[in-house]
């Protein structure tokens, strides 16, 4: 195995994590594990958001597009 193929399925693998934070049920289970975690909702305080269940939700999606994009653009770059 290459070090391409081995850098290009790693990346596959985080796109495929990130994407899990796409599904409900994923992140009522990691919610209910992070809650009373005072790193959870440090960067809600520092910018001064609500600490609410959606905005955390709403973090974990913003999060995961912008792994999946940087994660894409790793694949196309070792492609070419």
């Amino acid at each position: 195995m290459t070090e391409k193929t081995l850098l290009i399925s790693f990346s596959l693998l985080i796109i495929v994590l990130a994407a899990m934070n796409f599904n409900e049920k994923w992140n009522n289970k990691n919610y209910e594990k992070l809650k009373d975690k005072k790193h959870t909702w440090y960067w809600f305080k520092v910018f001064k958001v609500s600490e609410k269940k959606e905005n955390l939700f709403k973090l974990y999606k913003g999060l995961s597009i912008f792994v999946i994009i940087i994660q894409t653009i790793t694949i196309i770059f070792l492609l070419t």
